[in-house]
């Protein structure tokens, strides 16, 4: 879809919906330059590879894979930094709950708030 064939209708409908709506230009080099505001949301950084997608009706898809890559990686590491981190407890996670709330609630009585 060119920004082009937008209605202004069509343009604050995507808008409401989250969509980025920004025009480029192409320079003498062939190459573009992608708005802050969408290198931001795709957490981008220089170096990060885009794949170009041209659909049959000549609209550019332009995606970004290194978000759930990245994403994927940093859970992954999560996961084995934590991994045994409450081999200890003896208690369950229901009665761990209970204790926090617990102590929450004697914070409250103390401060005299309920």
């Amino acid at each position: 879809m060119f920004l082009m064939r937008l209605t202004r209708y069509d343009k604050v409908r995507l808008v409401k919906q989250g969509v980025i709506l920004m025009e480029t230009r192409i320079s003498s080099k062939g190459q573009i330059t992608l708005p802050v505001a969408v290198r931001q949301k795709l957490r981008m950084k220089t170096g990060d590879i885009l794949k170009i997608r041209v659909t049959e009706d000549g609209s550019i898809l332009l995606s970004n894979n290194t978000v759930q890559k990245k994403s994927r990686t940093q859970a992954l590491q999560i996961l084995k930094d934590t991994a045994g981190a409450w081999k200890e407890m003896q208690e369950t996670g229901e009665e761990y709950v209970r204790k926090l709330r617990k102590e929450d609630d004697d914070r409250w009585k103390v401060l005299d708030i309920e």
